[in-house]
């Protein structure tokens, strides 16, 4: 699941990237790269479960959707458009691949109902 995020993510910055320098547009300076570390070395309490990563990323999944959406609404160009729904459509379908894995281990978290106020319980 992680993995899967990782290349993708890695493969949208590289095509960024490309058109960027293609079109004469200066990268921004990036933070350097976090050290590795090993996940036995995390004490349980502190570790996050499955639950709490696939949700994580369920969520920032939702704010990539929203940006890519935003992006290509918002561009002039059709090219740039193209780019930003190439992103959108590779993030559309690994949330299908995600929400049925979320499903599967019942990790999906139902909001709770609304009840407006007046009605009769």
């Amino acid at each position: 699941m992680l993995t899967d995020v990782i290349r993708i993510c890695e493969s949208q910055v590289k095509k960024l990237s490309n058109f960027m320098k293609k079109e004469g547009i200066s990268l921004p300076d990036v933070s350097s790269s976090k050290p590795n570390s090993y996940p036995n070395d995390i004490p349980l309490g502190v570790k996050l479960t499955d639950n709490e990563l696939a949700n994580g990323i369920a969520f920032k999944l939702v704010t990539c959707l929203q940006a890519c959406s935003k992006g290509q609404a918002d561009s002039i160009r059709n090219d740039v458009g193209l780019i930003w729904l190439q992103n959108y459509l590779e993030w559309a379908t690994y949330g299908t691949t995600l929400k049925t894995l979320m499903r599967k281990r019942g990790w999906l978290k139902v909001p709770p109902y609304y009840y407006p106020p007046g009605l009769p319980r």
